[in-house]
């Protein structure tokens, strides 16, 4: 395995868009990427964005939970939660 040195990083800042179309610099030169249809990048971005959501969903939740453990104990926080989660599941 080679170790990347301080040169090897200063040539990747150098070519940043050799580096984000995978090195391909043009039919002349080498293979381009296939282009994508236009439903693949809709779905594309319709996973994303419910990663995107999903992530940011459990952050707040975090936060929350943090926040409630500045004031509450943990076992009133608890019980709290424990109620939460049986209201969801009785939404089913």
């Amino acid at each position: 395995m080679t170790v990347p040195t301080r040169s090897h990083f200063l040539s990747l800042w150098e070519h940043p868009v050799e580096l984000a179309v995978g090195d391909d610099i043009g039919m002349e030169n080498g293979p381009v990427h296939r282009k994508r249809s236009t439903q693949d990048i809709e779905q594309m971005a319709e996973r994303e964005t419910a990663a995107f959501l999903r992530r940011a969903s459990i952050t707040y939740l975090e936060c929350c939970v943090s926040l409630m453990m500045t004031h509450l104990e943990p076992e009133e926080v608890a019980a709290i939660l424990e109620k939460e989660a049986d209201m969801l599941r009785r939404l089913d």
